[in-house]
C-alpha cells in the first residue's frame, strides 16, 4: 500500500516542477494559458482511463451493508468511500474546465483553491479505503490498471491544484464571496450526485410502479418543470460566461455519472454503446456546450427533447421497481438532462432561435439514426443478442396503443444471412413509427414557436418594465424634489432638443440614425429634408412617442420624452401622413375627445 502514496507523490512533484520549467521558456501569455489547459486536458485524459478501467465495488452495495466491499460492520467506511466518490466528480468537473473559465468566472479560482485541492489532498491520505470502495479488498495486495490510474489521477490533481494556488494565492475572498461558495457547492453537489448513492445509503427503497401518472409518476415528470423554473430564476438575468458555465457543469457532471455503468471492455461491441436516442443527449449536450456545434445542438433541440419527453410519458421501468435503485434512478437522471438542458440552452439564448433549415438538418439526421439502429437492432438480434434500441423492435411502443398497433407490427420481412438466422425487420410498423415522430417533430416545431414569442413577450414586458423603474429613479435624482410634472430641463422650456440621438431596429443591426443632435428654439419653422431612409421619420416618430430610443435623449419643452412621456406628449401636435378618423364620432364629438386627451376644459 505504501506504493501508492510514493507514487502520487513523486507524480505531483513531477508535474508541479515541469509546469514551472515550461512556464519559464514560454514567452508569450496565450502560450502559457494553453499550457495550464494541456495539464487539465491530460489530468482529464488519466481520469477517464480510471473512470473506464472498472466497476467500483461500492456501486453493488445496498442500505450500507449488503454486498458492501467493506464487509456487513464497515459502514462507516462505506458512507466515507460514497461521499469522496461524489466530491471527487465536482472536482474534476472544476479542474477540467478551471483553465478554460478562469478569467470569466471568478469564483472558480476560489473553488478550485479550497474545494478540489481538499477532496485531492483527502483522495491522497485515504488511498488504503478508497482502494477497497473502488477495487475490492485485492487492491490493497495487488497492482490493477484502475488503481495505478486513480493513484496518477490524484498525483495530478494535486500538482493542478498547487500550481493555481502558486498562481492565484493573493485573490481576494470576501463574506459576499464566501455566500456565493457555499451555494455553489450546494449545487455542484446537487448534481454531481452518483446515482447508486440512494441505494448505497437507504436501500433500494419501497416497490411501486412508475406509470400511468399515478402519484409517483407524476412527482418524477414535475421535477424536471421545477428544475428548469430553479434555473431560471438563478441564473436568466446572468451574463452568457455564467450561463453557460453552468450548464456546461451541470451536464458535465451528468456525463460522469451516468457513464459510471461503462467499461472499456464495452467499447469494443457495438452494442454496448449509448445509442438509444435519449442517451445520445447525455453525450451531445457537453458537446454543444465545449466546442459549440451547432448542429448537433439543434438535432438534442429538435429530436431528443421529444424523445426524452416520450420516454418519461411512457418510462420503460418493470412494473414493479424499486424507488431508489440504481437503474430507476440513472434512468430519470439521464432523461432529466435530454429534456432539460437544451431547453434551458435555448432559453438563456446560448444559440439562435432555429429556423426551418435547421429543423429539416435535424429530421435529416433523425433518419440516419433510425436506420443504423434499424441495423444494430435487426443484426444483433439475429445474432442471438436481444437488441432494441429506440424500441422500434419490441412491443413496447405497440402496447401503449392497443391491438391494432400490435396487429401492425405482425408484418415482418426477412433479410437471409451466412450464420443462418434471418434479419427481422417490421415494415409497416417501423414505417409507421418513424412518420408518426417526424410528423410529432413538426407539431413541436408549432409548440416552440409559440414558447419564443411567448418569451419573447415575457422579456420585454421584463425590460420595459426595468428600464421604467430606472427612468424613475433618474427622474427623481434630476428633478431634486420638484414636482414630477414640471420639465426635467428647466432651461429647455421652449425648446425642441436631440442629444447623440440613435435608433437601431431589433431586426436590423444597422442603425437608422445615429448620434443626431438638434435643438430648435421656440418660434422657428424647421423642416427635414432628405432621400428615403435618411432617418425623417424615424427621428419625428420618436419624438412623439411612437417608437422608442436605442440610445441619447429627447426633449420637448424641457419634458424627457422618454422618462415624462405623458407631460412631453401633451407639448405636440402631430398629423400623421396615414392620419385616422373615428366615422362614429361627429365633428364636434371628435374635438371634444381631442381636447379631453389634452385635457382642455370645453
Amino acid at each position: 500500500m505504501p506504493y501508492y502514496y510514493i507514487i502520487a507523490a513523486a507524480v505531483a512533484i513531477f508535474f508541479v516542477g515541469l509546469y514551472v520549467v515550461l512556464e519559464k521558456i514560454l514567452k508569450t501569455q496565450k502560450a502559457k494559458s494553453w499550457l495550464l489547459r494541456g495539464f487539465a486536458l491530460l489530468y482529464t485524459a488519466v481520469f477517464i482511463c480510471r473512470y473506464l478501467s472498472a466497476q467500483p465495488k461500492i456501486k453493488e452495495t445496498i442500505g450500507l451493508n449488503i454486498f458492501s466491499p467493506f464487509g456487513i460492520e464497515g459502514q462507516t467506511e462505506t458512507v466515507f468511500c460514497l461521499f469522496m466518490f461524489w466530491l471527487t466528480i465536482a472536482s474534476v468537473v472544476l479542474l477540467q474546465t478551471y483553465p478554460f473559465y478562469k478569467d470569466k468566472i471568478f469564483i472558480l479560482k476560489h473553488l478550485v483553491k479550497f474545494f478540489a485541492t481538499t477532496v485531492y489532498i483527502i483522495n491522497f491520505g485515504s488511498f488504503s479505503i478508497q482502494m477497497v470502495g473502488y477495487y475490492g479488498q485485492e487492491a490493497l495486495s495487488t497492482f490493477s490498471l484502475g488503481s495505478v490510474f486513480f493513484t496518477v489521477e490524484t498525483g495530478m490533481a494535486i500538482a493542478l491544484c498547487a500550481v493555481i494556488w502558486l498562481k492565484e494565492y493573493r485573490t481576494p475572498f470576501s463574506w459576499k464571496g464566501f455566500a456565493i461558495y457555499v451555494a455553489c457547492v450546494v449545487g455542484m453537489m446537487f448534481v454531481a450526485i452518483p446515482c447508486f448513492s440512494l441505494q448505497l445509503l437507504i436501500g433500494e427503497g419501497p416497490s411501486f410502479t412508475v406509470d400511468n401518472f399515478n402519484l409517483a409518476h407524476r412527482l418524477s415528470l414535475y421535477a424536471n418543470i421545477v428544475f428548469i423554473i430553479v434555473a431560471i430564476i438563478l441564473f436568466y438575468n446572468k451574463d452568457y460566461d455564467h450561463k453557460r458555465y453552468a450548464l456546461l457543469f451541470i451536464s458535465l457532471a451528468i456525463c460522469i455519472t451516468y457513464t459510471q455503468s461503462y467499461e472499456f471492455s464495452d467499447l469494443g461491441n457495438f452494442r454496448n454503446y449509448p445509442l438509444h436516442l435519449c442517451n445520445t443527449a447525455v453525450y451531445m449536450v457537453p458537446l454543444c456546450l465545449i466546442f459549440k456545434i451547432r448542429r448537433f445542438y439543434y438535432f438534442t433541440f429538435f429530436v431528443n427533447v421529444f424523445g426524452a419527453a416520450m420516454a418519461m410519458l411512457m418510462p420503460n421501468l418493470a412494473a414493479q421497481n424499486y424507488i431508489f435503485t440504481y437503474a430507476n434512478v440513472r434512468f430519470w437522471i439521464n432523461h432529466f438532462d435530454a429534456f432539460c438542458m437544451p431547453i434551458l440552452i435555448m432559453i438563456f439564448g446560448l444559440y439562435e432561435r432555429p429556423k426551418m433549415k435547421e429543423m429539416g438538418y435535424s429530421l435529416i439526421a433523425f433518419t440516419g439514426y433510425f436506420l443504423l439502429v434499424l441495423f444494430v437492432n435487426s443484426y444483433y438480434t439475429s445474432k442471438g443478442i436481444e437488441t432494441d434500441f429506440f424500441f422500434i423492435n419490441s412491443d413496447f411502443i405497440a402496447s401503449k396503443f392497443g391491438q391494432g398497433a400490435k396487429n401492425v407490427r405482425l408484418i415482418t420481412y426477412e433479410i437471409p444471412t451466412k450464420w443462418g438466422t434471418p434479419m427481422v425487420l417490421y415494415p409497416a410498423y417501423q414505417a409507421i413509427f418513424y412518420s408518426v415522430y417526424v410528423g410529432v417533430s413538426f407539431f413541436m416545431w408549432y409548440v416552440y414557436l409559440v414558447v419564443f414569442q411567448i418569451q419573447d413577450s415575457l422579456d420585454d414586458l421584463f425590460k420595459r418594465n426595468r428600464k421604467y423603474k430606472s427612468d424613475m429613479q433618474i427622474l427623481e435624482e434630476s428633478l431634486k424634489g420638484r414636482n414630477k410634472n414640471e420639465p426635467m430641463n428647466e432651461a429647455g422650456t421652449n425648446k425642441l432638443i436631440l442629444k447623440d440621438f440613435c435608433k437601431k431596429y431589433s431586426t436590423s443591426n444597422v442603425y437608422a440614425v445615429k448620434d443626431a443632435n438638434l435643438e430648435i428654439e421656440g418660434g422657428q419653422i424647421f423642416g427635414f429634408l432628405g432621400p428615403n431612409g435618411a432617418g425623417k421619420s424615424t427621428i419625428i416618430k420618436s419624438v412623439v412617442g411612437i417608437q422608442t430610443i436605442t440610445s441619447g435623449s429627447i426633449e420637448v419643452c424641457g419634458f424627457d420624452v422618454e422618462k415624462q412621456s405623458v407631460q412631453a406628449k401633451m407639448q405636440i401636435g402631430f398629423v400623421p401622413d396615414h392620419y385616422a378618423l373615428y366615422e362614429n364620432l361627429s365633428g364636434r364629438e371628435y374635438i371634444n375627445y381631442i381636447a379631453n386627451l389634452y385635457g382642455v376644459d370645453v
